[in-house]
């Protein structure tokens, strides 16, 4: 069974798949998700301090609600695709039929390519995906794109010690021994030495060479392909079977850096193929994203596209200043605090502009006066407005922008409302954020309203 639903949405026991309406399943599911929770630093830092997993929710009558994640779990034979709360055609919209994964990972691969442009610090993930089918497919073209790079740089080996005795000397010669034990027993021509040897089959490899052999089976041609070929330019390397936890505690030095994703990737493969809690090991999996990274990365980097031929500079999260300079206690000075960090930071024309993303629905602006400033009243956070009106103040700036996601298929607002707060002005601007057939058309709308906020051409 295939469930697809939206972001931040309730699933009742009765809508749940079958094999999933089990107490005891829901436990194992929860257990298969915080495992996998424990391991996306391999793909994004959300900043998140929970040790809980928070894909989703489980609720006291047996049913789940999504959360702000995005992506496919496949458990026990049963998949849950979440889509994004955008990708509704309004607030109301509930129909699910219209949902595609196709066009999810369309979206999804177009959101990375852009939050890679300005090296977004929060997405770790880089390289060709246009060829990825589904949400898994993509994880492993990634992994067999890590690995390839990695082994044509040069393989993974490391030094090992050993200690044994030989005919001619090398590297440490133990003196004692030959003194005490080889002479009195006739052995003078043995020595016993402690060396460092280069050795090729060692633990990474005998991992990246399993789960290369796990993905023959389920993988596209080209990426079997892939896989076979750094299978056969491991034919010294030992076949052995490995588990996730043989990913920890191996410890790399800095010149193998490139290999702690290849691992965290090889633990996440090892976790998802030999969950204990699925019915079928190979239907178990679990890709999920934060959409609200997903939106301020996107912006941040298309931004940085749309303004780098007016010599404009983006960064993201910028977090040079504090919001408490200096903290005095008993006459003495403590140091200052609360570091501000501000979404998306844009310095063009001796200009500066502090845009802060929201990943939160709100209404059009657009009808009568009173449905537009119902929505400024009721629909933006309060404490939103209180933190962007201190990022200008701060920075000695008159002007800041909130910016919003629009639903699929809708046009850029002829207008936008701002709000006067003394001498700030708050900007609410909603942005086109889904892709269609047309992406054209998208970039182009979006290309436009954020020439309208910079004020170029």
């Amino acid at each position: 069974m295939i469930l697809n639903r939206y972001e931040e949405s309730s699933i009742s026991k009765s809508m749940l798949p079958p094999a999933w309406r089990s107490e005891q399943v829901i436990d194992d599911l929860e257990e298969f998700l915080q495992q996998n929770w424990d391991q996306r630093s391999i793909f994004y830092e959300d900043e998140k301090c929970d040790t809980r997993q928070q894909f989703l929710g489980f609720t006291s009558h047996g049913g789940i609600r999504t959360k702000k994640y995005i992506g496919t779990i496949s458990f026990a034979g049963q998949q849950l695709n979440i889509f994004p709360k955008v990708f509704r055609e309004n607030a109301e919209d509930s129909d699910y039929d219209a949902l595609s994964l196709e066009h999810l990972m369309k979206n999804l691969i177009r959101w990375i390519e852009y939050c890679n442009k300005i090296s977004y610090p929060f997405i770790h993930i880089s390289t060709e995906l246009n060829d990825a089918s589904d949400l898994r497919e993509l994880f492993i073209t990634l992994y067999l794109s890590y690995v390839k790079s990695a082994i044509e740089r040069g393989f993974y080996c490391r030094y090992v010690e050993e200690t044994e005795d030989l005919h001619v000397i090398k590297g440490k010669f133990d003196y004692k021994d030959y003194v005490l034990r080889k002479i009195p027993n006739g052995m003078g021509d043995r020595f016993r030495c402690t060396y460092s040897n280069f050795e090729f089959d060692n633990q990474v490899n005998r991992i990246i060479k399993n789960v290369c052999r796990q993905l023959l089976n389920a993988s596209t041609t080209r990426n079997q392909m892939i896989a076979r070929s750094i299978i056969m330019r491991m034919t010294e390397v030992s076949d052995v079977q490995c588990k996730p936890s043989d990913c920890d505690g191996i410890h790399l030095s800095k010149m193998h850096n490139n290999y702690r994703v290849i691992l965290g990737m090889s633990k996440m493969f090892l976790l998802n193929k030999t969950s204990q809690f699925s019915v079928d090991t190979n239907e178990s999996f679990c890709f999920m994203f934060p959409t609200h990274l997903l939106f301020e990365g996107f912006i941040g980097g298309f931004l940085q596209e749309t303004i780098e031929n007016s010599g404009g500079m983006v960064s993201l999260q910028k977090s040079d200043m504090q919001l408490i300079e200096d903290v005095l206690y008993d006459g003495r000075s403590l140091g200052d605090a609360f570091k501000m960090r501000h979404d998306i930071f844009v310095e063009i024309r001796d200009k500066v502009f502090i845009l802060d993303t929201k990943y939160k629905t709100i209404s059009r602006f657009q009808g009568d006066d009173e449905s537009v400033i119902r929505t400024v009243r009721e629909e933006p956070s309060q404490t939103d407005i209180y933190q962007v009106c201190e990022y200008a103040r701060r920075r000695g700036l008159s002007e800041v922008f909130l910016l919003y996601p629009m639903y699929r298929f809708e046009d850029p607002e002829p207008d936008f409302p701002v709000g006067i707060s003394g001498c700030i002005n708050i900007h609410f601007i909603r942005l086109p954020f889904v892709f269609e057939d047309d992406e054209m058309s998208v970039m182009n709308n979006l290309r436009a309203v954020l020439h309208r906020i910079m004020g170029v051409d």
